[in-house]
């Protein structure tokens, strides 16, 4: 949805000398795309980027190179995780992220690689279902109790 605005915009934007207008088309990637997304209050919730991105339609986008930022969505703007991935889909009506291949997922308590996994940002939720390797950077009190 964001990227379909700023492409409409984008269109008015990149006109020749000459005034005939550009025409983009939904089969073109765009190149080192930023799609931020903001909470009702106006912080940051989620800024996704991609060496390219491929609109598939309104709701989906096809992503190269996924770098997801997470943000808190509140005042302090804090990073929360981030989600790196050589391949994903954005189901941007959904708010959700996923892919079929590898995830490096990147917060301030672990580290987490895996892949075939979903990201449902409205639950906070990830799922990766296949070679998942976690790394804990804090103490875990009574995990065998």
């Amino acid at each position: 949805m964001f990227l379909a605005l700023g492409l409409a915009s984008a269109a008015g934007l990149l006109r020749g000398a000459d005034e005939r207008p550009t025409s983009l088309t939904t089969d073109s990637p765009v190149i080192n795309f930023r799609v931020p997304t903001f909470t009702k209050e106006g912080y940051r919730s989620w800024l996704l980027c991609g060496s390219e991105g491929l609109y598939v339609n309104q709701d989906q986008l096809s992503i190269t190179d996924l770098n997801l930022t997470v943000f808190t969505g509140d005042a302090t703007n804090r990073v929360e995780s981030v989600f790196l991935s050589p391949a994903a889909t954005a189901l941007l009506n959904a708010g959700q992220v996923r892919g079929p291949g590898r995830l490096r997922l990147i917060n301030d308590e672990f580290e987490a690689t895996g892949a075939d996994w979903v990201y449902d940002h409205r639950q906070k939720k990830v799922s990766i279902r296949k070679d998942v390797r976690v790394v804990f950077h804090v103490q875990l009190q009574s995990i065998l109790r």
